[in-house]
């Protein structure tokens, strides 16, 4: 990431920082975010100036215009802030990962001749018109908006202006062709194993298992186009290495999450019988447990919980945040999430993980592994032991149930906060 600041540069005491500006680039450093500052000024000139604002420790790099230095081009200069810190972060430098911050138009053609990302800052002091027909990849109107393109934050506020119905269709179209595509498949499947294995046709459930894992997988190449569309992370390598790093050694805690609230759930549903307000759950539940326990742990535990990350999280959930608050993003890809199982007992229990599940997926920077970790330890459990009838068989005390919904929910309330302490420190 290479931060550009525009100051008014009529003498080193009079130049303010854009307010925010300075905590930014405090947060960033902390972070390990490495920074370069350019200007068309002489190096100590410009030294000087981010001394008198108390940031000059917050820079790796500081790129100025010498008399006897080749500068002739913006260009030329950001090649060489490229070049000095390329030579200090060594194997972490990631070219894909940068991004020119400026406030002239000059500065996007610069990042554009260099094959980089830019942003263009509206607040600045930029001739009217120039900077929103300047072609940056993102425009922003203050340090706050800044702040959560640099940190991957979805940056909802760029598409304000768009209309609720073109909002919708776009969070909604990859799920109805998702649809299309496995309901195609599906269907070609079931009349080519009918006309040439009749044999297999003859077990329904478990054809319809192995069609729908087949049609699951069918959608993978056009899940992963509109995932790489869609996913907006974070544009420091540094940022994501953490984030990753992170969730390896909180997997344990994760899985412990995914295991004490899905089984928490299902012994509730059981002791309770909710089942028994759906029919079609039942159909369902004799359709996935109709195979063997090898084969059902591989596509209910591996397989689809893979499909459904992709599709709800990595695409359904990082569209509707491009538009709304975390918040309304995690309820209404939740609610999203419920619907699509079909039937009230699921609809409710996917709501429920559908929550947990987004929370975990913002807890660990958007990283989609997360979730996939949590969503595979829940379902791989819940199937064995129902494959086993522990269940059904209702010999598990409510109280257990109970228990572990509680411990779900003291692990809940600790990701929320750890949330709030990390949006709170931006």
């Amino acid at each position: 990431m290479y931060q550009y600041i525009v100051f008014n540069l009529d003498g080193i005491k009079e130049n303010k920082l854009y307010p925010g500006m300075a905590q930014l680039l405090r947060d960033l450093k902390e972070r390990g975010v490495m920074m370069a500052v350019m200007a068309d000024k002489p190096k100590d000139v410009v030294d000087g100036i981010l001394k008198e604002c108390e940031i000059d420790d917050c820079f790796s790099a500081v790129i100025g215009c010498e008399e006897d230095e080749e500068c002739e081009t913006w260009t030329q200069v950001l090649s060489m802030a490229l070049s000095v810190l390329k030579k200090k972060a060594g194997r972490r430098f990631k070219p894909e990962k940068a991004l020119m911050v400026g406030a002239r138009s000059f500065d996007v053609e610069a990042a554009k001749q260099e094959g980089i990302a830019s942003v263009a800052v509206a607040y600045s002091q930029a001739p009217e018109g120039e900077l929103s027909a300047c072609g940056s990849d993102f425009l922003v109107d203050s340090v706050e908006q800044l702040e959560e393109i640099i940190t991957g934050e979805p940056v909802y506020f760029k598409y304000r202006n768009k209309n609720a119905f073109t909002k919708t269709i776009e969070i909604l179209l990859p799920l109805f062709l998702f649809w299309a595509v496995e309901l195609i498949v599906y269907n070609v499947g079931y009349v080519l194993v009918g006309k040439y294995v009749p044999a297999l046709a003859e077990h329904k459930n478990q054809l319809a298992v192995w069609l729908n894992a087949v049609a699951s997988i069918s959608t993978w190449p056009m899940l992963a186009r509109l995932y790489a569309q869609t996913y907006c992370g974070d544009t420091s390598y540094v940022i994501t290495r953490r984030n990753k790093a992170l969730l390896k050694r909180d997997a344990v805690l994760v899985a412990a999450y995914a295991v004490a609230l899905g089984l928490g759930l299902n012994i509730l549903t059981a002791s309770l019988q909710v089942f028994r307000i759906s029919e079609a759950y039942e159909q369902v539940a004799g359709v996935q447990y109709s195979v063997s326990l090898p084969v059902g742990l591989v596509i209910y535990g591996v397989l689809t919980p893979f499909t459904e990350e992709l599709i709800f999280r990595g695409i359904i959930y990082n569209r509707i945040r491009k538009y709304f608050p975390m918040p309304v993003t995690m309820f209404a890809s939740a609610l999203i999430f419920g619907c699509f199982h079909g039937n009230m007992v699921q609809m409710m229990y996917a709501v429920i993980m559908g929550m947990a599940l987004a929370l975990v997926y913002e807890i660990y920077g958007r990283y989609l592994a997360a979730p996939l970790l949590f969503h595979c330890s829940a379902n791989m459990l819940v199937y064995i032991l129902s494959k086993s009838n522990v269940f059904s068989k209702g010999s598990t005390p409510v109280l257990y149930g109970v228990a572990l919904l509680a411990v779900a929910m003291g692990i809940t309330s600790w990701y929320i906060q750890r949330l709030m302490e990390k949006r709170n420190r931006r």
